[in-house]
């Protein structure tokens, strides 16, 4: 009886197909990633306008209502241990944000009281612009988590890079310092929201999307080239 022939052959080397599934899964997976990213950077940007847009609270009433992520007027502290954090300012920026624990609804919470702004090229090089003044507003925000690249954080140059709670509590001698908020100044976005815009998220998701079909493009062209992968239409053929 008649029969047809398949109109594609196809015979995958195992090791290097091995190789390539979970390369493809991971291309595909960060492609999502970033994408996800991109949504929940806009997420963040539209809830801090709108927190922007807001009317400052004295910090009675916050208390009276429940400290959460808001506005604040209130004084920085002054005196007393401080850590300098590393960051950049809404302006983009960078240098050491210094934060102070402060007594705020019964609780020491890290206040960002100043900025020292990095000097480029150390004795003798460029000096930074005068900052722009403080401002008198504050927002209470969550505290930051740790960041997937971060440095090491060095307590005795007083140096850090991420907000390691336990060990920020103990060197400013704070053990039930709130690690649920920080006090930020209110200069603009926050330097995580500036660094990384929605759009930038996108561009890196598009690129791993592209790698991700440029390497099954490379994939199938390198078995063509071996015979292992060939297309054709489809032909009857006698039974013999």
């Amino acid at each position: 009886m008649p029969g047809y022939t398949t109109p594609m052959h196809f015979r995958p080397y195992p090791l290097l197909t091995a190789f390539a599934i979970p390369t493809l899964v991971l291309l595909v997976w960060l492609g999502v990633w970033q994408a996800q990213r991109a949504g929940w950077k806009a997420a963040e940007i539209a809830s801090f306008s709108e927190r922007l847009a807001a009317p400052a609270m004295q910090i009675d009433a916050i208390c009276t209502a429940g400290l959460a992520e808001q506005q604040i007027m209130m004084t920085p502290p002054s005196g007393g241990a401080a850590i300098r954090m590393f960051g950049m300012r809404a302006s983009g920026k960078p240098g050491w944000k210094v934060f102070q624990a402060a007594d705020i609804c019964g609780s020491p919470i890290l206040v960002q009281k100043d900025f020292e702004e990095l000097v480029i090229g150390g004795p003798g090089g460029v000096s930074p612009a005068p900052p722009p003044p403080w401002p008198d507003r504050y927002i209470v925000a969550p505290w930051p988590e740790k960041p997937a690249m971060a440095s090491e954080n060095d307590p005795s140059a007083n140096e850090w890079h991420w907000m390691d709670g336990p060990a920020i509590a103990t060197v400013l001698d704070q053990p039930l310092l709130d690690t649920r908020f920080v006090v930020l100044p209110l200069d603009g976005m926050p330097d995580f929201l500036v660094r990384t815009p929605p759009e930038t998220h996108v561009g890196y998701s598009v690129t791993w999307f592209g790698m991700a079909i440029a390497f099954v493009v490379i994939y199938g062209l390198f078995h063509m080239r071996a015979g292992r992968l060939r297309f054709g239409k489809a032909q009857r053929e006698a039974k013999e």
